[in-house]
């Protein structure tokens, strides 16, 4: 159940409540959104992205993160797994400068994932990439954005994908790896 706030917090506030928190929330500048637990599909389809993505990456330039948090102006979300670039400090919190983005969508979350989100991502200036994985199907919506360009968006079903802002494929059959589904 989301959250309304009865005073107005800035996302200042809400990281530093956030941080005594157990458990993770969203924020949309003036909701805090409780995250729950996704199903063991969509927990498969992230360590799987995971474990692929360790094998694609130059860990001394890029890094892959699983549910780290991101803030993009007064916005506060945490995709699934998220790439950056730079220096790893692990002691880090917070990313406001990451390369590509992924969501495994389910029907809780997917009108979020498709709508707002994009829109509260395309204020990060280092992002090249928004990736939705339908968790129901091998399949992936690559949306794509050079710099001072808008995005462009691919839907693909098999195969491989080029992962904007790495240029390195990423193989669907690797994301999907011990799921099957209904034809």
């Amino acid at each position: 159940m989301n959250t309304v706030l009865t005073d107005t917090w800035t996302t200042e506030r809400f990281l530093a409540w956030e941080d005594k928190q157990e458990g993770k929330h969203e924020f949309d500048g003036r909701t805090v959104i409780p995250m729950t637990g996704g199903s063991l599909g969509h927990q498969r389809t992230v360590f799987n992205l995971m474990v692929a993505l360790s094998g694609l990456l130059h860990c001394n330039t890029h890094h892959a993160a699983q549910e780290m948090r991101i803030r993009s102006g007064a916005k506060v979300r945490y995709p699934d797994v998220c790439v950056f670039a730079g220096v790893f400090d692990r002691t880090l919190r917070t990313l406001t400068d990451a390369v590509v983005l992924f969501e495994v969508l389910s029907d809780d979350t997917a009108t979020i994932d498709r709508v707002d989100k994009p829109l509260d991502y395309a204020a990060l200036p280092s992002l090249r990439g928004y990736v939705l994985l339908e968790q129901t199907a091998v399949a992936a919506t690559v949306f794509r954005r050079d710099p001072g360009a808008e995005w462009i968006a691919s839907d693909h079903s098999g195969g491989t994908i080029i992962v904007p802002g790495l240029n390195v494929s990423l193989s669907l059959a690797d994301v999907y790896r011990g799921l099957t589904f209904d034809a």
